[in-house]
């Protein structure tokens, strides 16, 4: 399904009066976060966004490394990548996913998923230390965290 055809039926599904694709593109708000749909030129994907917040001003690199490692290691196999706003400098997180055999229910469970990571990674940004400084309070080495793909939850609009 494309983006035109799986917004009306998910706005259907969840009740939603108004929500609606224009020019391949969507905006919405998804247990209280901003959220962009776009669909790739000639419909064979869709790109959602979303913010995640700006590097913590004492250590913006680490917090920055953690991001790149988890695009790697945790996110890649997903299709989805940590970015950056060149305009103000926030950290974004981008879920791509195929339409080819996309159904309502599984485009439902991807946006579950992706709205699940995007609180994740909020509150790892929130409660961010990097793990030297974690590890000097107990001294000892710490592992820098990574958080996994798998959460759970269940979305409310």
């Amino acid at each position: 399904m494309e983006l035109n055809e799986l917004i009306p039926a998910f706005a259907a599904k969840l009740e939603i009066v108004g929500l609606e694709a224009r020019n391949g593109a969507c905006a919405l708000e998804i247990d209280g976060i901003p959220l962009e749909i776009v669909e790739t030129a000639g419909g064979k994907a869709l790109v959602t966004s979303a913010i995640i917040g700006r590097p913590p001003l004492d250590r913006p690199d680490a917090f920055l490394k953690l991001l790149l490692e988890a695009n790697t290691e945790t996110l890649g196999p997903q299709g989805a990548a940590f970015g950056m706003l060149p305009d103000t400098g926030e950290v974004i997180l981008q879920w791509r996913v195929t339409t080819r055999d996309l159904e309502l229910d599984a485009f439902c469970a991807e946006l579950e998923t992706f709205v699940n990571q995007v609180e994740q990674w909020r509150l790892a940004l929130e409660n961010f230390r990097p793990a030297a400084e974690e590890a000097a309070t107990r001294e000892e080495e710490a592992p820098i965290p990574i958080m996994g793909l798998g959460a759970s939850g269940f979305i409310s609009v």
